[in-house]
């Protein structure tokens, strides 16, 4: 398998100036050519915190802390906004939730298409008519502005503005959150055409889990700024006591699963931390805090009664 991603201890801190605030704590993660990896988390769990800090777009507030970004065996951790600008689109793509927010008023599809393209310009009008039929939009609505075009047709604009360089990874942050159940399900569909045409590395970042199940190779779990588990949904039961919790949910809940109300927890604490919500806890072996360890080379777990004896 061809690693496209490697996130190695990545930790990511808010300042005020003054202070630094733990956003991303010891973040594992490792994506391969072709696969989709969904991760799930809560409201806060610094789920779009990471797809940015990949994409070296943090707010100013924002900064990495200590850890490493690999992307196509080019470590991008420090590297100049320079040389970023060159990356970006090439070698990694993003396709956010809001495209109203990311589509400017005044560009027209095709501007939109040719400010996101990085090759020869006499190559642009070929390939800018193949990828929006690649996303299933018409060359008609290349003169059109994003006030013109539906919801889901914005999001398409979006997918094809990621697709033209043909990266080796694209971020998709939650890009369905704003479209009904009809366009999402076309997206989705859309997404996997794309992934199993080009082969890139998916990145899938949704609330859902339900959807990550049905859709993803891999997920990974987030819970208050940690990786918590890596597992295969097609390769036995997660372990981690907050994955089944989540499983547990959606059992109950198909189109809300994930709770908003967590419990606070002091970053600075020696315990674990989902010890204060976890169901499995013991005193005696959990009340420290505890690394993420990966079982092999494609899953992993953020707890110590479960690192030695799981089997995958």
């Amino acid at each position: 398998m061809e690693q496209v991603l490697e996130i190695k201890n990545l930790c990511v801190v808010r300042t005020d100036g003054v202070k630094f605030f733990p956003v991303l704590n010891d973040i594992e993660l490792s994506i391969y050519r072709g696969e989709m990896f969904c991760l799930v988390g809560e409201s806060g769990s610094g789920k779009t915190t990471l797809a940015l800090s990949i994409m070296r777009l943090l707010p100013k507030s924002f900064r990495i802390l200590s850890g490493k970004i690999i992307l196509c065996k080019k470590e991008i951790t420090d590297t100049n906004e320079n040389i970023l600008r060159r990356l970006r689109g090439n070698l990694v793509s993003i396709i956010f939730q809001d495209p109203g927010a990311y589509l400017d008023p005044l560009f027209n599809v095709d501007k939109h298409l040719q400010e996101s393209f990085h090759g020869k310009q006499e190559e642009f009008h070929e390939l800018k008519i193949k990828t929006l039929k690649e996303v299933g939009l018409e060359p008609e609505i290349l003169s059109s502005y994003p006030h013109q075009l539906s919801g889901g047709q914005q999001q398409r604009v979006l997918i094809a503005m990621a697709l033209i360089n043909n990266p080796s990874v694209i971020i998709a942050d939650e890009p369905t959150t704003a479209l009904d159940v009809l366009t999402t399900r076309q997206i989705i569909r859309l997404l996997d055409r794309i992934r199993a045409k080009y082969n890139p590395g998916m990145l899938f970042i949704t609330h859902d889990l339900n959807l990550a199940l049905d859709t993803g190779t891999r997920i990974g779990i987030m819970y208050r700024g940690y990786m918590v588990e890596v597992f295969r949904p097609q390769e036995g039961k997660p372990l981690h006591p907050y994955t089944r919790i989540l499983m547990g949910y959606s059992d109950e809940k198909s189109s809300d699963i994930l709770s908003n109300e967590t419990p606070q927890h002091d970053r600075k604490t020696e315990k674990c931390v989902f010890f204060e919500r976890c169901p499995e806890k013991e005193e005696a072996i959990c009340a420290r805090k505890i690394g993420f360890t990966w079982r092999n080379e494609t899953t992993g777990i953020r707890c110590i009664k479960h690192e030695r004896n799981s089997q995958v």
